[in-house]
């Protein structure tokens, strides 16, 4: 019994590195997939203000614009996933930063806090 254990933590431990546990995407390469998610994004003021603000690496005003934009109704469901992910990797991105002592990125996280919080 005890090698039938055995076996089963080794294959576990030996697949594991294969399962899903891929690194988040970049706030940049989630931006270029946003952009090419919204071919008309003039139409969007929300979704200008927010490609605008990541460009400018303003993430608190980023990931609020998209929060915005998820709510413009006839959105596809590739699209709500673009907004999504573009948004979880700002947010990954200052989390990152702010867990290294950055002051401006624990601000930008108490803003989108705060935007949420309304």
């Amino acid at each position: 019994m005890r090698n039938i254990f055995s076996l089963g933590l080794l294959g576990a431990l030996l697949l594991s590195p294969l399962c899903g546990c891929s690194r988040p995407a970049s706030a940049e390469s989630s931006l270029t997939h946003l952009e090419q998610s919204f071919p008309a994004a003039t139409a969007n003021p929300e979704l200008q203000l927010a490609i605008a603000a990541s460009k400018a690496r303003d993430f608190a005003t980023g990931v609020v614009a998209l929060g915005n934009v998820k709510k413009t109704p006839g959105l596809t469901p590739q699209q709500l996933m673009a907004v999504e992910q573009a948004q979880q990797a700002m947010t990954a991105d200052l989390i990152r930063r702010a867990d290294g002592g950055d002051a401006a990125a624990r601000a930008e996280l108490a803003r989108i806090e705060q935007s949420r919080s309304q």
